[in-house]
């Protein structure tokens, strides 16, 4: 068995803590009540049915036309076992192509009727409403204060194995300064034994644009949503091709730098290349090693006769 450690091409560090100087943040005090606590993890009843279940939720703030793109996705995965559940989560920032991971966190919770549902885990918070809705993530550990906020939704999509897309206008605050964009909550679960969805992006632009592109492990191999304005779309079938790589050694394998999209319907092309990537290689038997990373992207889009300027995130896989 062979291990490669985290490999980060692009340059790191507290990034963060300089977001918060830029912006000249300050302490706003404590951050608002939460309804989840680590110490109280709600729906902790056993769960009679399956303990093959594989549970993924991605909740993504970006910036949106600003001339300044900040990134911050949380992702959290579950997976249930005759013992309870496994879990995880990740807190990022990425900004001017540097990538931090601030959070990561690995750990096991009781058996539960309810495992797709995320907990918190301290220094990480949960502003949680009616309806079990999340308002809020918060993250506070000293001087480094980052909150998510999830405001008035604006779109609602569904894939065909059930998973969920659902678009946000939204927020960052970075302490006492508030920094607008739209949030993406995504929601995907199967069993262990099913094929494994990949990589997904997420993109904005102009015209409050949000694309939303998921490999989805079945055929077809890559679908999409969007929105612009008012208007929504949806792509059953796109075409994603890698127009450049890279070798990434440590998984010895290589990876994408440039991607096009195409709707099959020829409605819709987008050209991204990336800005910043934060790739990690795991745990594998052969020479081939997956492969999780993000990637900071750019690039321009063709939708209806239209060319606008976006940017995003790329949630790279390779297994």
């Amino acid at each position: 068995m062979r291990t490669a450690p985290r490999i980060a091409p692009a340059q790191r560090g507290p990034i963060l803590v300089i977001l918060m100087a830029l912006l000249g943040a300050c302490d706003e005090g404590p951050p608002p009540p939460s309804l989840a606590t680590p110490s109280q993890p709600r729906d902790s009843i056993a769960d009679p049915r399956s303990n093959e279940g594989v549970y993924e939720r991605n909740i993504v703030f970006m910036t949106a036309g600003a001339d300044s793109v900040i990134v911050v996705p949380w992702l959290f995965r579950a997976s249930t076992t005759e013992q309870g559940v496994e879990r995880s989560a990740e807190g990022w920032l990425a900004h001017a192509g540097l990538w931090e991971p601030f959070f990561t966190d690995h750990w096991d919770s009781p058996p539960t009727r309810t495992p797709f549902r995320i907990h918190a885990r301290d220094p990480m918070d949960l502003v949680v409403g009616p309806g079990n809705v999340i308002e809020r993530i918060v993250f506070q550990e000293g001087a480094r204060q980052l909150q998510v906020v999830l405001g008035e939704g604006m779109s609602d999509w569904t894939g065909n194995r059930g998973e969920t897309f659902r678009v946000h206008r939204g927020a960052a605050l970075f302490g006492n300064v508030r920094v607008e964009g739209m949030v993406m909550d995504m929601n995907r679960a199967r069993l262990k034994d099913s094929p494994a969805p990949g990589e997904w992006m997420f993109l904005t632009g102009p015209e409050r644009l949000a694309i939303v592109i998921e490999s989805t492990g079945v055929s077809p191999s890559h679908t999409a949503w969007g929105r612009r304005g008012d208007q929504e779309f949806r792509w059953p079938e796109v075409e994603v091709e890698w127009t450049s790589v890279r070798s990434f050694e440590e998984a010895r394998r290589d990876v994408p730098v440039a991607w096009t999209i195409r709707s099959i319907d020829g409605d819709m092309e987008v050209s991204l290349a990336s800005t910043g990537m934060d790739l990690q290689a795991g745990v594998g038997e052969g020479p081939l090693l997956p492969i999780n990373g993000l990637y900071q992207v750019a690039g321009p889009l063709i939708m209806s006769g239209d060319t606008l300027d976006i940017r995003g995130l790329v949630r790279h896989v390779q297994r």
